[in-house]
């Protein structure tokens, strides 16, 4: 492709000395403030929940609502990105998230804050893309490998300052504080990304695919919708469930047929031939629906059922931010003598060793459990996440290359999303089932309540042992479903090892792109 956004960035062209360092950075801070109040917000989840009077799975909303307005947004972020500029784009997101950290600091309700997270979701997901976008071309195309390194390594800083920053904002201030605290960073990050973000060309001619647009967006809204109310509604006994499955379905066949047969698709199809870019989006939603799914479990698990604090939450939840960290160092150094499919295998091996040891723990879940397990998963999530970025995305180049990332990033959020709300109503119902099992021999008849030892502790016939016993059982039944739920991280991790063997991994063909044969600039 030629003319307008497909101009590749030349060597000559692209910034050097101080202001190429200054571009990273600020392109790299943006993206770690949208990513640092992820993960602080985790943090915050069950005083959240104790100030609106909520459940768990309906304060599951604030991550829902947050993963699904990103979603929106992250499918048409390439879309807007050729039409008005990748600059502009991430300086409307980078405001327009800054704008609703105020918005959900002052929520009353869960409906409101509920709102202000899906717009949060919004209006900021570009961020992730356009940034990994911005940086990566700020570099030769034969480091890009090195510059999503540095990229990732930034960003996690975010995730490593998450929870311990929430901790203690949670141990000393309210929740809101949660949010007022990345202000400062949103405004520093727009200043600079104003300043030294290079314009990219716009395609004023490019027409916007409503339909398109339309049927992807509804299809998988509605799909998050029924799995996030599936469990509440009893599933398929609910005519709302049913009605949420069959549009969200209708809306994906309408998708694809018209992205098929369209003059002007949404998505352009070019993409959908490219064996490694389908396979790569596949991959990383279920990635999605695992990294996603300890950041949202951890915090109530270890606050509701092993009654730590705030700040103790915290400083467990470092541990998995700083894996992350170590580990994209560690690749960054490693990553050319080694085949993607090969660091990809030793990181679901990191990944998945440690949830078998997180599905046996018990209510005494101690400090060190959590911090390793957490480190090593973190570790082994940087061995996939740069191999696979490089598999799907490292040949695309122009307007494809934002559509790429775009989509790219739209199959995480969806797995995120989607995992979310699945584990949920996993959750609850294995709660329940595990309250009636364990509640079935709790009856004057049992012989154990005639032991002296257990007439001391707990009797039949007195109503506050009986209480006890009742909380007891409840601990205990929620202790199991997290046990399962981790477990169900593992058969995930697992079933991703045979999908690697569809990826083409065959020698490169020699790079007809100038960046490729350049010398190394200040970039290195």
């Amino acid at each position: 492709m030629s003319g307008g956004p497909e101009v590749a960035v030349s060597d000559a062209s692209r910034p050097r000395g101080l202001r190429f360092v200054l571009l990273v950075g600020f392109a790299t801070l943006a993206t770690m403030a949208y990513d640092f109040t992820w993960t602080i917000v985790s943090v915050a989840l069950p005083h959240m929940q104790g100030t609106f009077s909520t459940t768990s799975d309906q304060i599951a909303w604030v991550l829902i609502a947050f993963m699904l307005g990103s979603a929106t947004a992250t499918a048409s972020a390439g879309w807007f990105s050729n039409r008005f500029g990748r600059k502009n784009l991430f300086l409307f997101a980078t405001a327009g998230y800054t704008i609703t950290l105020v918005g959900c600091g002052m929520s009353d309700s869960l409906i409101e804050i509920t709102f202000w997270r899906f717009t949060q979701g919004l209006v900021g997901a570009p961020l992730i893309p356009l940034g990994q976008t911005i940086v990566v071309d700020a570099f030769p195309r034969h480091l890009h490998g090195k510059a999503t390194s540095i990229w990732g390594i930034g960003v996690m800083l975010g995730s490593v300052a998450g929870p311990v920053g929430g901790g203690f904002l949670l141990q000393d201030y309210s929740w809101p504080w949660v949010f007022y605290v990345t202000i400062p960073i949103g405004i520093i990050a727009f200043i600079g990304t104003w300043f030294f973000v290079p314009n990219t060309p716009s395609d004023k001619s490019a027409k916007f695919d409503l339909f398109g647009f339309t049927t992807l967006v509804l299809g998988a809204g509605l799909l998050q919708l029924a799995l996030a109310r599936g469990e509440r509604e009893d599933w398929f006994d609910s005519i709302e469930v049913i009605l949420e499955l069959s549009a969200a379905i209708l809306f994906i066949y309408l998708f694809l047929v018209h992205t098929i047969f369209a003059k002007n698709p949404f998505v352009a199809r070019s993409l959908f031939i490219d064996r490694n870019f389908v396979m790569g989006m596949l991959f990383v939603g279920i990635i999605g629906s695992i990294i996603v799914l300890p950041n949202f479990l951890l915090p109530l698990m270890l606050q509701q059922i092993a009654g730590y604090p705030p700040d103790e939450t915290g400083r467990m939840m470092m541990f998995r931010g700083a894996g992350v960290l170590l580990g994209l160092i560690f690749v960054g150094q490693i990553a050319e003598r080694f085949t993607p499919k090969t660091l990809i295998v030793v990181g679901v091996a990191f990944m998945a060793v440690p949830a078998w040891f997180m599905a046996q723990w018990t209510v005494e879940v101690r400090f060190n459990d959590v911090a390793w397990t957490g480190f090593v998963q973190g570790f082994g999530g940087a061995f996939i996440w740069v191999p696979i970025s490089t598999l799907a995305l490292s040949h695309l180049s122009g307007k494809t290359q934002d559509q790429g990332y775009s989509l790219f990033y739209l199959f995480f959020e969806l797995g995120s999303s989607l995992g979310v709300a699945a584990i949920v109503g996993r959750h609850l119902r294995d709660t329940q089932i595990n309250h009636a099992a364990l509640t079935e021999n709790i009856h004057p008849f049992n012989e154990l309540f005639r032991y002296d030892a257990m007439e001391r502790v707990f009797s039949a016939r007195d109503p506050a042992s009986l209480a006890a016993i009742e909380a007891e059982i409840g601990v205990q039944a929620t202790m199991i479903a997290y046990n399962n739920a981790f477990l169900t991280t593992l058969i995930l991790m697992l079933t991703l090892i045979p999908v690697l063997y569809v990826f083409k991994t065959g020698k490169k063909k020699p790079d007809k792109d100038p960046d490729a044969l350049a010398q190394p600039s200040a970039a290195e």
